[in-house]
């Protein structure tokens, strides 16, 4: 099975998950009305919607066409982009929501208690089931050599699923345990607030990080997986004869395809082109162990210096 049919094949079976997640926790959600249960819920759903996206763009994004000779593989970081851009804009909109609610109570003294009982065995399956399918991602992206950009965003998403859903049920199982007349009272009324609240700052880096890769991967950077790069850096300097010397070497990455700019010196006052193609095919078998998609380019210089 090759790199895509891997990746494709583990967004299918992600989604038929996540869909089962979605499910319940849009139930608990209505069960209990609390604002915490909101974020986990619809940030489920978005991770759902986005993931049927993502299979959608790994399907197409290995197309080739006239105008597009190398593939719509920019799509890949795209959407890993946006799909960051949503979650961040999902969790301020969450803040803003809850930051409204303790607002009410602090202000103006709105009081609702809190029904915290049937969200601790909710959020202990939910984070078995987050921490799971985060894991399986990985563990698919893993036999790709990590280089899925698609599944690596879908690991982080199902990650900060897990992680919400795991401050969630901690915070709830203390609230159970606050009396009326504690001084921590408001926390059955509020408490779903600053769960929230503690959340978001935790894990609102992730997505920001995510948006970072993939704009550099957009904007044709070099890549920043240094075991990819060490790998096409010593298949490369494997195949070379002494005819030629690497002066440099940048490789870019977009999405699950690669680029590889080899500035090479040829040490005889002409250039053995047949010689290089024959290196170029080679090293390019070598590299096709991790890699399905990659394209190298030889750039001449110092022809006929001695070293």
């Amino acid at each position: 099975m090759n790199q895509k049919n891997i990746e494709q094949r583990s967004l299918v079976i992600g989604c038929i998950w996540l869909f089962a997640m979605g499910v319940a926790a849009l139930t608990a959600y209505f069960s209990t009305r609390l604002e915490a249960l909101f974020v986990d819920a619809y940030f489920t759903l978005i991770t759902l919607t986005t993931g049927l996206l993502s299979i959608v763009i790994s399907k197409i994004s290995t197309q080739v066409s006239k105008r597009f000779p190398n593939g719509l593989f920019v799509l890949e970081p795209l959407y890993a982009f946006f799909q960051s851009l949503l979650t961040i804009v999902l969790l301020l909109i969450s803040l803003m929501t809850v930051s409204s609610k303790a607002y009410q109570y602090f202000v103006y003294g709105h009081r609702q208690l809190l029904n915290i009982a049937p969200v601790i065995p909710y959020e202990i399956v939910m984070v078995i089931l987050s921490l799971t399918l985060s894991w399986f991602y990985q563990l698919q992206n893993k036999k790709i050599h990590n280089i899925s950009t698609l599944l690596s965003a879908e690991t982080k998403g199902a990650m900060i699923d897990g992680v919400m859903s795991a401050g969630i049920g901690v915070a709830a199982f203390f609230i159970l345990f606050i009396d009326k007349k504690s001084p921590l009272s408001f926390l059955l009324y509020t408490g779903d607030s600053f769960i929230t609240v503690i959340i978001v700052l935790f894990i609102i880096r992730i997505p920001l990080r995510i948006m970072k890769n993939a704009l550099i991967e957009i904007s044709g950077g070099l890549t920043q997986d240094q075991g990819i790069k060490s790998f096409i850096e010593r298949a490369i300097q494997s195949h070379l004869t002494t005819d030629f010397s690497i002066d440099d070497c940048k490789i870019y990455k977009v999405g699950m395809s690669f680029k590889a700019c080899i500035s090479v010196s040829s040490r005889t006052d002409m250039v053995d082109t047949k010689k290089l193609t024959t290196y170029k095919k080679n090293i390019l078998n070598d590299l096709s162990r991790k890699i399905s998609f990659i394209n190298i380019i030889f750039i001449y210089s110092n022809i006929g210096e001695k070293s």
